[in-house]
């Protein structure tokens, strides 16, 4: 970051119940771009010089804790319990006991502002320590601050913050508003909490009740302005939605300034836990979810859903759903392609229009380009899959596999009953219905399908060389 670092214990204030989104999930477990409100924010603090990181939560901590663990943030955590809550001053109260004095300087973030970046947070610790204060508060100016603490000043000099609820006809003018976020001076912060009194609309211990405690003993303090949409926290649904789109514009931003082409901003949604490569093209309408990436050169859209999934280089994708699979490299889907968990595609393998996979492994050049079910599946390399072909892998009670071995051919409207075995080089005839294993180079035909020893090879791979064949 160019300075020298400044260390702190960052605590995360997380135990508000959000009332006003009206939902049973705690406020800082509702997503924007693909994370957690509260994983965002750990996520702006990870690259600062911090003694620790503890979360002040509800006595939901338990469902907090796993909701972290599960999007990598468990490591160096620490939780501390707020019930019943009281307050922002009495949820730092709560945290200093749980720290026992671990650092010198303690930063305070509110666990529901996603935007927060981690540079802003770093230059708020530098002006605490290059300017020795007590307190150092993040503030914004904003065109609408309502439900926002307003920032009072005279001559310029910070004299305290107060809540909308206390804040006077004049006072609710100010568009200066308080972020939440905080860096106190660990030495006093103990003391100064306990003079910190709820005689106000709420009832409850306000940490911006701090400002005004220090200013009355004679102390300056200092403050760090920043972008006000920075600074946007969340308290109902509609808020979720505008840091949301907030979040996909930033990650759109970055991916182009990383030599990604996205062809239409305003229409493409990437979660901020999407990677992609260089030179891949992203087209309108197209949604990169949860843990996916992207392979240099792909491209992907338009009209695409991509969830957990990896799409390898040169692939691409269009007009289709992609569930939990792995696309290898220059595979080809779509359009009107339904890829469900447990799909994975070879290099040059093809899933065409209307079709739909499901557990299934589609090897090297391997395509079934158009209306075909194929589940709990496994197909070599250049097998070639017509139209209607079912795997019929459920009996009723249990789903049972279909292998289907290099170079075959799978006529139309197949009904490949599981669990069944196509060797190299079989085939099957339109229409066929098959109940038993087809040997290596045989054909399978009619209703139940009866074997022919020796038709099979349609596509004229007997004999061939694997150099021989264009797989590069």
């Amino acid at each position: 970051m160019g300075q020298e670092e400044v260390r702190a214990t960052a605590v995360v204030l997380a135990a508000g119940g959000g009332a006003r989104m009206k939902s049973s999930l705690p406020k800082v477990l509702h997503r924007a771009a693909g994370r957690p409100l509260l994983a965002h924010v750990l996520a702006a603090l990870s690259p600062l010089a911090l003694d620790g990181r503890l979360i002040v939560t509800s006595d939901r901590k338990t469902e907090i804790e796993e909701a972290m663990t599960a999007v990598g943030h468990a490591e160096g955590l620490s939780y501390a319990i707020q019930d019943p809550a009281r307050g922002t001053a009495d949820a730092l109260r709560v945290a200093l006991e749980a720290l026992e004095g671990s650092s010198s300087r303690v930063l305070v973030v509110p666990g529901d502002a996603p935007l927060l970046e981690t540079s802003t947070l770093d230059a708020l610790l530098h002006v605490h320590a290059q300017n020795a204060s007590r307190v150092t508060l993040l503030t914004a100016r904003i065109s609408d601050p309502t439900g926002y603490g307003r920032v009072v000043r005279a001559n310029g000099v910070i004299e305290r913050v107060v809540e909308e609820r206390d804040a006077s006809y004049e006072e609710r003018t100010i568009d200066e508003i308080n972020a939440g976020v905080y860096v106190f001076d660990a030495t006093f912060l103990q003391d100064l909490l306990g003079k910190i009194d709820r005689e106000n609309a709420q009832g409850e211990y306000y940490l911006p009740d701090a400002v005004r405690l220090l200013r009355s003993e004679g102390r300056d303090v200092h403050a760090y302005r920043t972008h006000p949409q920075e600074v946007l926290g969340v308290n109902s649904r509609a808020q979720l939605a505008r840091v949301s789109e907030l979040l996909r514009r930033r990650a759109c931003e970055r991916w182009m300034d990383e030599g990604v082409t996205v062809v239409d901003p305003n229409t493409t949604y990437i979660d901020s836990s999407v990677s992609i490569g260089r030179d891949a093209t992203i087209q309108p309408f197209t949604f990169l979810e949860g843990a996916t990436s992207v392979g240099e050169k792909a491209e992907i859209g338009p009209q695409v859903r991509v969830v957990d999934s990896r799409i390898e280089s040169g692939a691409k994708v269009s007009f289709s759903v992609v569930l939990s699979s792995e696309i290898g490299p220059d595979a080809s889907v779509g359009p009107f392609a339904s890829l469900r968990p447990g799909t994975r595609l070879g290099r040059k393998a093809k899933v065409g229009t209307f079709v739909e996979t499901k557990n299934t492994t589609l090897g090297e050049e391997s395509k079934a380009p158009h209306l075909a079910y194929l589940g709990d599946a496994t197909l070599g390399r250049g097998v070639n899959v017509g139209a209607g072909t079912i795997t019929c892998n459920w009996d009723g009670r249990s789903k049972h596999e279909t292998i289907i071995e290099d170079d075959a051919y799978i006529g139309s409207d197949t009904m490949l009953v599981a669990p069944a075995h196509i060797g190299k080089r079989a085939a099957t005839g339109a229409g066929a219905v098959v109940t038993q294993d087809v040997p290596s180079d045989a054909l399978a035909v009619g209703s139940p399908a009866r074997i022919i020893e020796g038709r099979g090879d349609k596509m004229g791979k007997r004999g061939r060389e694997p150099d021989q064949e264009s797989r590069q």
